[in-house]
């Protein structure tokens, strides 16, 4: 009793020290300087005596890594990600009791570590290797997180941390999209609506294909979360804001490929599952689509306005196959699909000439538009081979996960399957898997492996 009172004494003292040195730190550093360092202290602390919180902290702010502060170039959220990712995982493995026995999910691991060893390997080679670092140090980042998971997590309240990190970082995207939609601060990927450019939020991500692409992976386990009383009353209305305000900030994203790929990926999954409610919910998704969607969005569908876009990316495509053709093992290096295809000649093989900008600059996409002829190119067949590993390791797991005992592993495996097939048909048309949303993929698909693996080893299932 008297040793917390004497350590009680020592918050007074403490709270006077700050109040003085805020006005000096504000004088001759930053107004923000002593505040940052409070909030990275309580971070701190608040890992130390339970990692999950470093975690789900990550989680919250991977949608802001690329945010740009101050109206600088500086991305702090860029750094600080990383930092904690690997300061997790350094600190639980430094700390940690035995581990369980990987049983089911070792694969699954295997697979993950794979991946980024085969991405390390392909851009050891690349042609501008400093291109690569950035795709590497985000890939780390999900990989490190992967493992602080699987060493982290004993508990059910780990689980319950991690996954309303997830859902944290889901809500913020969603009001920050919300916000640039009404604040007029657009993508410059808008599109031509019955004659008014119409604007397109994007977030913090590169593209508002991208954007979208994170909240819909995001948005079934929401639903799975919502919908298991398991979870706890304040964790399901966690998840019901999250989705409430995902909804409009998927609209306002008019990305076409996420919206087909969560479609695609509910139906799949109940098609393979539940057949009758594949029905159902073809049923309703037909019906709501043709009854509810504005105007505007179901333009975006038309065939008539989209025929630019597909012939673009039929030639963007071709152009990735060309380069696969020149470095079939090994390809490019990560995030040199555009170093390369700059090298490529203006008229194609096939004699088809490749799209110019305003008809003089040759025009230079970022990535293949697909996540496919991405690691095609950019990995060759060691890419092709390490991406196939990790979906099929995936998929297994969260197949295992959806039929597991507990009820939270269930939900959170069947809403990640949706998701994650999702991704995988909206990978069809873009790159989500390198992206800001490997991020919390990661991390959940190493939720699933600790809870069979907890199951396998006798604990209580989640």
């Amino acid at each position: 009793m008297a040793a917390r009172r004497a350590a009680g004494l020592w918050v007074v003292p403490l709270a006077v020290a700050a109040a003085a040195l805020w006005p000096l730190s504000a004088t001759f550093v930053s107004p923000t300087a002593m505040p940052a360092a409070l909030v990275a202290a309580g971070a701190v602390a608040a890992t130390v005596a339970r990692p999950a919180y470093g975690i789900a902290l990550a989680l919250a702010l991977a949608p802001f890594i690329n945010t740009v502060v101050g109206g600088s170039p500086a991305k702090p959220v860029q750094l600080i990600v990383p930092a904690l990712a690997f300061g997790v995982l350094v600190y639980v493995a430094l700390v940690r009791r035995e581990p369980l026995r990987a049983e089911r999910s070792r694969t699954l691991t295997v697979a993950v570590v794979g991946f980024g060893a085969a991405a390390l390997l392909v851009s050891a080679q690349a042609l501008e290797p400093s291109q690569s670092v950035n795709k590497l140090v985000l890939i780390a980042t999900a990989i490190a997180l992967y493992l602080g998971v699987r060493l982290a997590c004993r508990e059910r309240a780990d689980m319950t941390v991690i996954v309303a990190g997830a859902l944290a970082g889901m809500l913020a995207a969603s009001v920050q999209g919300i916000a640039l939609h009404f604040a007029g601060t657009f993508s410059e990927q808008g599109f031509v609506s019955g004659g008014e450019v119409v604007g397109r939020v994007q977030g913090s991500f590169g593209h508002p294909n991208l954007y979208a692409g994170y909240l819909a992976v995001l948005v079934p386990v929401a639903v799975a979360v919502l919908a298991t009383r398991d979870f706890g009353g304040a964790m399901r209305w966690l998840a019901a804001a999250a989705l409430a305000l995902a909804v409009p900030a998927v609209y306002w994203s008019y990305a076409r490929g996420a919206l087909v790929g969560l479609i695609a990926g509910a139906l799949v999954w109940f098609a393979v599952t539940r057949p009758r409610w594949a029905i159902a919910t073809v049923v309703v998704l037909v019906a709501g689509a043709v009854a509810l969607a504005p105007s505007t969005l179901r333009e975006r569908f038309d065939p008539e306005t989209s025929g630019g876009d597909i012939q673009l990316r039929s030639d963007i495509w071709n152009a990735a196959f060309e380069i696969y053709g020149d470095h079939p093992v090994l390809g490019v290096g990560v995030n040199n699909f555009s170093t390369a295809y700059e090298e490529l000649p203006a008229t194609a093989a096939n004699a088809s000439q490749r799209r110019l900008l305003h008809q003089d600059q040759l025009l230079v996409p970022p990535h293949p538009q697909s996540q496919y002829l991405q690691a095609l190119s950019e990995g060759g067949i060691v890419g092709v081979a390490a991406l196939a590993g990790l979906i099929a390791a995936a998929l297994i797991a969260l197949v295992r996960a959806a039929r597991a005992a507990g009820p939270r592993i269930r939900a959170l495996g069947a809403g990640l399957a949706v998701g994650f097939m999702g991704m995988l048909v909206h990978g069809l048309v873009e790159v989500p898997l390198t992206t800001e949303t490997s991020v919390p993929l990661f991390a959940l698909l190493a939720l699933c492996g600790v809870a069979l693996d907890r199951e396998d080893a006798g604990y209580e299932p989640v």
